[in-house]
């Protein structure tokens, strides 16, 4: 099953929507019963179908009034589908004339054909109060309307306020667009991006997406005539709205590749590049492993993000206040996180606040009203996400207050007098306090500054004397005045401290004046009033740092070097964000760093990585024959190194290489050798230098892994007969055999393919791996060497061998054929004619019908059609289906079986840590969708298609279509993967004209054919169970293996590992003399982790120790899911808490049990006791709530 859609649902198209038959399951009235308010708090139903249809965004105005940007006509245009509303979709204004908390009233403000799926509404009160100005995002433009005698009736048709946006109708183009405290507008765009975006006037840049400084999803701000444009921080996928505090602090949520279970809260630092894109495989989701990239706040796990505000008002109780309030269409969530500031960033406390038990319910915006009130919009379908929508005809806005709370009342705005401008002010919703702005900007200077400081003497809320300080930005206060005006109220060290501190007051003053003089290019302000040593304020000094030219910058910057902790990421993001993306700036700011940092210690080690300086990289080669440095400090330095592009860092990695570095060290170049060599070191591949080292490798037992590693990146054919020699040497362990024959088939030469063909007989045990090395040999592209056609007959031979070859020889001979075209072709000629071996023609279908080669594809889909159970035709209609009820035992086998049945499920996805990896994750499947969604998106999977899973399709020069899902995308090549999980990388100077996205899913659309309709119904039901979070690390820690008399005595004896904590460092001497010590160990595709491909024939009788440790948000109990061979043990925290002596192989889930995470970081130490071979285990945590990987140093 290649890929499982996200949320799709079935529309009756081309009807107008008073003729949509309703979908929802629940009434309003009944859907209110469902929902589910925290403690204290009591929700209310303010409005509903008719009155409203299909919100994507709302704002409430400074009267009230709910404003809604409706989506009837979501997704049609760009995926052939009908028009629904075709008089154009509407911005709705819901008015309680009563006072009620229910809406009265709808008026439609505007409908017109402009306005198409709209994702992003700001209203904005004119100085006098009367009128407003109603902007729309809708790529690939920002509208703007006008209602100049506030009769809530557009004054005409809109007008374009900015353009360029990518995304046209599209979820990742402009949205979410909101006024700051300082007047201005923020805005979001997704990761299709901007071109020849610019400010309003025509001046300055014009903004075009790219991979340096405009990467991927972007945040903006701009002033209210939409100019002075600012790009703010860049690098997110789909970040659907930013917000922003009254100290001027900017939040947002943001969309992961779904299914990967990244979606994230984001504290933006201004000029951050928060790690999205490029996109390639075996990186990280957001790439935080890498200098330069802002790390995320929080993981919020799997979900649609939509809607974020803060809550700056009092109707609640005081801890409320300055917290987050976020929307997730996914889990069906509206939350509350409290923020705590740790060093120069946050952390986050979660705290649900409105959800449902109707799969229906989708938050899609939240808005605090002027009497604090939350107004939360429900888009209202059965799914959410991936283009789809499943009902046009229904939507509701929710209000929530506290328990007992009665009427809506709205405070009057009086701006003619002083104290009613400080009402306005202190309001909690957007609109009224940019009324109380717009009226200051009215008066000149000298009289709003006078106003202002009376103001600001009444009132002693820190937040509200924030708020007056962003006026100054208009009246272009000087810094003097700017000071006197700060200096009679004592500074901030004397202020009223607030939740979140005096330190936010500090820069709410820096940016307010960092805003005041930045058209006089002046930026230094903020250095003169940062007389805080608070952490957040030096970090926000840092951040204005990076306007200003090199020679002032450095009056700074090392002084705030020096204040660097050694563990506040986000302080360090600021340095290096200080520094500025300008390469001649950079370089000038980081040439003295070694004078300022003379020693070398940690702190020292991780500024260096973040920051890179040029001068540095000599001293780092010296450094590693120091002999007071640690193994792991000496791995950082080849880490560092490592990140320079520079082919002399190539070799200095050769030079550890040489030396007589610790095995740890050595290791740490060895993957930084086998990465970079076929890339940013290319050059060094033919150097006499690289030759005599790995020659030197391949001729000692001890480096035989390490020399074959890397003849396997460089491919050269002077090597082959040392490797070759090495596969056939029967003293060497089986596993460096095998690692010595893949080398040979990543070696693309005559002799490669002649060695391997010797070496892999039938009777060989290495005959499969040979085949499989083979397949990487087989011709590609349009000139194939000579070498290919001889890989192409051996492995032919392989198929036809009769009774000389095993059934597996056979299959990964046929696997290795349809992974390549010119294989591909074989397989269908050869089957066309009758000829192919009847026990491989099942197992060919399978992989051909999934080929990446359209040609291809489509002959196979006709020469083997796929053996069906039941005709979709015949099924009863959705509605029906989802009214039965299936067995979810029986569903969970229906799922097991199609690992290598014909549907194919679990061969693309993963379930609790067990399956494929070419579609998403769907352990929380159930939670995120309906049941009438998971039926539609089984029959009809290409309806919608989540962004990340749109196949992509190129034509070769050679003028061969290849498709399948863009997993890497570099300046030289994109690399597509099948729906087999085969990767195909093309040279961009081998396509033909542009990479073009395609509508069908890799899902077929006749999957379902392989079941029968009980079947069918009965995997529904095993997929709505899935509903918890599941963790399976992208790695343990392994040491080992220890060996023992038995699998038994292995499991009593107390190793040194689980007899004193976890030292990373640690390392133990076996008889021998040997040493062990703890490596990395990665799962397969599959999710096992293979200690006996790690430890060979070493791991007989043995005992091998697995470490992780894991953050949960919260103490909760969780389930253990482990299936290992042989027996095991389980520590967590300490406490052992699982024992099993059995010995069998592994399997998903074989031992379920309990157990209580605490909250924050909880130790897993796993023990796994082996008597034979194979040898290994699965595993697999699930929780309420999600848990990650605290990441090791």
């Amino acid at each position: 099953m290649p890929r499982f859609v996200c949320l799709v649902a079935l529309l009756l198209l081309g009807a107008p929507v008073s003729a949509q038959p309703k979908g929802g399951p629940l009434s309003p009235d009944d859907a209110l019963k469902a929902l589910k308010v925290a403690d204290g708090f009591q929700v209310e139903l303010f409005a509903a179908e008719p009155m409203l249809i299909n919100p994507t965004s709302i704002d409430v105005d400074h009267k009230g009034r709910v404003w809604v940007a409706e989506a009837v006509n979501y997704r049609r245009k760009n995926f052939g589908r009908p028009i629904i509303r075709k008089e154009g979709d509407r911005i709705q204004v819901l008015v309680d004339e009563k006072g009620e908390g229910k809406a009265s009233k709808a008026v439609t403000f505007y409908q017109g054909e402009e306005l198409y799926g709209p994702l992003g509404v700001c209203v904005l009160p004119y100085a006098d109060g009367k009128g407003q100005k109603v902007f729309v995002c809708q790529s690939p433009d920002i509208l703007v309307f006008e209602d100049k005698d506030g009769d809530l009736k557009a004054d005409g048709a809109p007008k374009k306020f900015l353009t360029g946006f990518g995304g046209f109708d599209h979820d990742h183009g402009v949205h979410g667009i909101n006024i700051g405290p300082d007047g201005k507008l923020y805005f979001t765009v997704g990761d299709s991006g901007v071109t020849g975006l610019q400010s309003a006037d025509g001046k300055g840049k014009k903004w075009v997406s790219n991979t340096t400084d405009v990467q991927k999803g972007t945040v903006w701000r701009c002033d209210t005539d939409g100019t002075n444009l600012e790009l703010i921080a860049h690098n997110f996928r789909n970040n659907y709205e930013a917000c922003v505090d009254s100290f001027g602090e900017v939040w947002l949520s943001d969309n992961d590749d779904d299914g990967n279970q990244q979606t994230r809260i984001c504290f933006v630092m201004p000029g951050g590049n928060y790690g999205y894109g490029p996109r390639g495989p075996g990186q990280s989701h957001w790439h935080e492993e890498q200098p330069g990239i802002v790390h995320k706040t929080l993981r919020t796990g799997f979900g649609s993000p939509t809607g974020i505000t803060f809550y700056e008002g009092d109707l609640f109780a005081k801890k409320y206040r300055g917290s987050l309030l976020h929307c997730d269409a996914g889990p069906r969530e509206v939350r509350w996180f409290h923020r705590k500031p740790k060093g120069a960033g946050y952390e986050l406390e979660k705290e649900i606040l409105l959800t449902s038990s109707d799969n229906w319910f989708r938050p899609s915006d939240v808005c605090v009203a002027p009497d604090g009130s939350i107004i939360v919009a429900d888009w209202y379908d059965r799914g959410v996400g991936g283009h789809g929508m499943g009902d046009p005809t229904d939507g509701r806005i929710y209000r929530i207050t506290p328990k007992g709370h009665t009427g809506y009342k709205v405070p009057e705005v009086k701006l003619d007098a002083k104290e009613g401008v400080l009402v306005a002010f202190s309001s909690p919703n957007l609109a009224t306090r940019y009324g109380a702005l717009a009226h200051l900007k009215t008066r000149d200077a000298i009289d709003a500054f006078s106003a202002m400081t009376d103001l600001w003497k009444g009132f002693p809320d820190l937040r509200v004397r924030a708020r007056l300080l962003w006026p100054l930005y208009y009246t272009g206060t000087p810094l003097q005045m700017f000071k006197n005006f700060v200096q009679p109220i004592g500074g901030p060290t004397v202020l009223v401290e607030t939740a979140v501190g005096n330190a936010d007051f500090a820069n709410a003053m820096n940016r307010a004046l960092a805003a005041s003089t930045a058209h006089r290019r002046d930026r230094r302000g903020a250095v003169g009033v940062a007389g805080d040593s608070a952490v957040a304020v030096r970090r926000d000094v840092l951040l204005e740092l990076r306007h200003a030219d090199a020679p002032h910058a450095l009056l700074h910057f090392y002084r705030l070097a020096h204040e660097y902790d050694g563990q506040d990421h986000f302080y360090r993001a600021a340095l290096n964000i200080a520094c500025g993306t300008d390469p001649v700036r950079r370089d000038a700011i980081l040439a003295d760093f070694d004078k300022h940092f003379p020693e070398w210690n940690d702190k020292v080690a991780d500024l260096v990585w973040e920051l890179r300086p040029k001068s540095v990289l000599p001293r780092l080669g010296k450094l590693l024959s120091d002999g007071k440095l640690t193994a792991a400090q000496k791995s950082r330095i080849v880490d560092i190194i490592a990140s320079n592009d520079d082919p002399s860092a190539g070799q200095a990695m050769l030079a550890v290489l040489k030396s007589d570095a610790v095995p740890e060290v050595k290791g740490r170049a060895v993957e930084s050798l086998k990465l970079f060599l076929p890339t940013k070191w290319k050059a060094l591949q033919g150097s006499k230098e690289l030759t005599e080292q790995v020659r030197s490798l391949l001729s000692e037992p001890k480096s035989l892994g390490t020399g074959l590693q890397l003849a396997a990146a460089i491919g050269s054919a002077d090597y082959v007969s040392a490797v070759a020699d090495i596969a056939k040497n029967k003293d060497t362990s089986l596993d460096l055999r095998k690692e010595a024959v893949r080398a040979l088939g990543k070696i693309k030469d005559d002799t490669s393919v002649s060695a391997l063909i010797d070496i892999g007989s039938p009777e060989n045990p290495l005959s499969v791996a040979c085949v499989q090395a083979l397949g990487e040999l087989l011709p590609s592209g349009p000139k194939p060497s000579k070498h290919t056609a001889v890989a192409l007959d051996a492995l032919v031979r392989a198929i036809n061998a009769g009774d000389r070859g095993t059934p597996e020889l056979k299959s990964a001979a046929l696997t290795a054929l349809a992974g390549n075209r010119s294989g591909t072709q074989w397989l269908l000629d050869t089957h066309q004619k009758a000829s192919l071996p009847k026990e491989l023609v099942s197992q060919a279908g399978q992989l051909l019908r999934n080929s990446p080669f359209q040609g291809e594809r489509n002959r196979a889909l006709l020469l083997f059609p796929a053996p069906a159970k039941l005709n979709p035709k015949n099924l009863p209609a959705v509605a029906d289906l989802a009214r039965r009820q299936g067995d979810a035992a029986r569903g969970k086998a229906v799922w097991n079986a199609s690992i290598t049945g014909t549907a194919q499920c679990a061969k693309c996805h993963m379930v609790r840590g067990v399956g494929g990896q070419i579609g998403p994750d769907l352990s929380m499947i159930g939670k995120k969708a309906s049941r009438e969604n998971l039926y539609e998106s089984l029959l009809n999977p290409s309806k919608a298609i989540a962004d990340q899973y749109i196949p992509h399709a190129v034509t070769t020069n050679a003028d061969v279509v290849v498709s399948g899902l863009l997993v890497g995308d570099s300046a030289d090549a994109i690399t597509l993967r099948d729906a087999n999980g085969k990767d195909t990388t093309i040279a961009k100077t081998d396509i033909d004209g542009a990479v073009r996205k395609l509508k069908n899913s890799l899902m077929p659309d006749d999957i379902v054919t392989a079941l029968n309709e009980e079947e069918l119904v009965d995997l529904v039901a095993y997929l709505e169970t899935l509903k918890t979070a599941a963790l399976t690390p992208d790695s343990f820690a392994v040491a080992g293996p220890f060996p023992a008399e038995s699998m038994n005595k292995a499991l009593d004896t107390a190793f040194e590992p689980e007899a004193a904590a976890f030292d990373p460092k640690a390392t133990w001497t076996m008889k021998g003399g040997t040493s062990i010590g703890w490596k990395t160990l990665r799962p397969d595709g599959k999710g096992y982790f293979d200690l006996a491909g790690t430890h060979g024939r070493a791991g007989l009788n043995s005992a091998s120790y697995m470490y992780v440790e894991v953050d949960s948000p919260a103490e909760q109990g969780a389930e253990v899911l482990l299936g290992p061979d042989d027996g095991a043990k389980l520590w967590l925290n300490g406490k052992e808490v699982f024992t099993s002596r059995e010995s069998k192989a592994a399997s998903p889930e074989a031992h379920k049990f309990a157990v209580k995470l605490a909250k924050g970081k909880n130790a897993v130490l796993l023990k796994v006791a082996n008597g034979n071979n194979p040898h290994g285990f699965y595993f697999s945590l699930t929780s309420a709530e999600e848990v990650k990987v605290v990441p090791r140093k």
